[in-house]
């Protein structure tokens, strides 16, 4: 599957920046011309308003207007579908159904043919099929965090590639039994050699108290933390935490980097800098 657009849409960015601040229609309409009613179509994607509305709600919801203008009229990243790969890995992504549609990543080290698989959410078998295809050991799996759409295919391929598994243990409540085939607990500064590639780990608590983002130069799976143009829904202090987690920890890596986030098509430090609302 080929993304042609992205994961949220206008409606979906403001109604996760409304119900993140504990806002409801009412607050959101006496400061930006709009009608309880017009927002709620807004959210329901039956109304796109004109660039100043979209500012006004902006400006309110604390997002940049003109990146939610961008995002609003259509944006998309730069080669959201191809595959990413250089003199040291490559990155295969699988479009999963899981219930809804999810990215599955294998991560390839070019120098030892080892590899890990990153959030097996679902269509266990295609999964494998694809591992079966490639001159590659997987030697772990990796979980950004605990939703089923993200585990829904773990135990089978854990079973089948016999991968050490490695999830945040705050995210256990959330996984059921899964999560006994968890043998390595992650959290912020974890560590691990994928072959010769080091993958470290970042803290992304907000739309999951065990999220977790992983990292090696040049590609970062971000899971439901973020998303091209916008990040996975949290509440209250979860949202506020998730969106300074992202900044700091992920905005600030270099600008070439490549994210591969859980939802949606590909994209990089820069064009999340240049055109995600969530950062001013």
């Amino acid at each position: 599957m080929a993304y042609t657009t992205l994961e949220d849409f206008l409606g979906d960015i403001i109604g996760k920046a409304r119900r993140g601040q504990g806002l409801d229609a009412s607050q959101i309409s006496e400061t930006t011309g709009l009608t309880s009613a017009q927002i709620g179509q807004i959210e329901s994607y039956e109304l796109i308003p004109d660039d100043a509305k979209i500012e006004s709600l902006a400006q309110v919801l604390h997002l940049n207007g003109r990146k939610l203008v961008e995002v609003a009229r259509g944006w998309v990243p730069d080669a959201p579908n191809e595959t990413f790969e250089n003199d040291q890995l490559r990155v295969d992504r699988l479009v999963l159904d899981a219930g809804m549609m999810v990215n599955c990543y294998v991560l390839l080290c070019k120098n030892t043919g080892q590899g890990a698989v990153i959030d097996p959410g679902g269509e266990a078998n295609r999964i494998i099929s694809h591992l079966g295809g490639l001159n590659v050991s997987i030697t772990h799996i990796l979980l950004t965090h605990g939703h089923g759409d993200h585990v829904g295919a773990l135990e089978e391929v854990a079973k089948a590639t016999d991968a050490v598994v490695c999830g945040c243990e705050r995210d256990f409540g959330l996984m059921g039994g899964r999560s006994r085939v968890v043998s390595e607990r992650v959290d912020e500064g974890w560590q691990v050699f994928v072959g010769d590639l080091e993958i470290s780990t970042f803290d992304l608590a907000g739309h999951t108290p065990g999220g977790i983002g992983y990292y090696t130069p040049s590609v970062f799976f971000s899971g439901d933390a973020l998303f091209a143009g916008s990040l996975g829904g949290a509440r209250g202090e979860a949202y506020r935490s998730q969106i300074q987690a992202v900044e700091q920890k992920v905005i600030s890596l270099p600008d070439d980097t490549h994210i591969m986030p859980g939802h949606g098509p590909q994209t990089s430090v820069l064009q999340e800098k240049t055109h995600n609302p969530y950062f001013l």
